[in-house]
């Protein structure tokens, strides 16, 4: 596997080419320049299985909040946030803390951890986001945090991004597969744009020349920008 190594997690990232707010779904004319940091974290990929489920591992069922696009087609950010929430344990239910995000913020682009900076501080007394979120920036150490959160059984969101164009998506990621022969990995993701619930899977490969993780299928030519995990509860 790529340098499963320990990695320090860096607290505000420098992200090219963000959409409004740094967030998903949409254009802009300008590209913000930051993500808001969360907590910083240290953590230890160490050498895992070659394929890892954690809906299968985990007696909690997967989340998949879905727009409805109806005042929600920019909000993948917070259905993102909805579902990594619930997979954490801190909510019940994705749908209805969607609609919470829903209530609260207006339907265009947006960060995921402000959506879990909202919900800690209004729904869970006493722990803030920065205590239990944390950011990996883009680079090839992207998967080793994300292998290291799915075993973690941590809430994952990840933010893709088109090369060249201020577009971007949010995406929950429940486990992965290694290709060894081609020193790649299988994602495997639920999108809130499907209508569906149910689990997905594209392939990532590295890119030497970008400097990034690119999707091989399913989402052409779009690039993992970068990842955000929630501890759980």
């Amino acid at each position: 596997m790529k340098n499963l190594a320990t990695v320090l997690i860096c607290i505000i990232l420098l992200v090219v080419g963000c959409i409004p707010d740094g967030g998903g779904d949409g254009d802009a004319l300008n590209a913000d320049e930051l993500v808001p940091g969360a907590g910083a974290e240290d953590y230890t990929a160490l050498e895992y299985e070659s394929e890892y489920k954690m809906w299968l591992q985990d007696p909690s069922p997967f989340a998949d909040a879905d727009k409805t696009e109806q005042g929600d087609s920019s909000m993948c950010w917070g259905a993102a946030a909805a579902n990594i929430i619930t997979w954490a344990g801190w909510a019940a239910d994705e749908d209805d803390t969607f609609d919470i995000f829903k209530d609260h913020f207006e339907d265009k682009a947006g960060y995921v951890y402000d959506a879990l900076r909202y919900y800690f501080t209004h729904y869970v007394p006493g722990v803030g986001a920065e205590m239990v979120a944390v950011r990996e920036a883009r680079s090839h150490k992207l998967l080793d945090f994300i292998v290291s959160a799915v075993h973690e059984g941590k809430g994952v969101a990840i933010k893709i991004n088109y090369p060249g164009k201020k577009t971007g998506h949010f995406l929950s990621i429940y486990g992965y597969r290694y290709l060894a022969q081609e020193d790649n990995f299988i994602l495997y993701f639920t999108d809130s744009d499907d209508g569906l619930h149910q689990m997905r899977q594209f392939e990532v490969a590295w890119n030497d020349s970008a400097e990034w993780w690119e999707i091989q299928n399913r989402y052409p030519d779009y690039y993992l920008e970068y990842a955000i995990s929630l501890a759980r509860d």
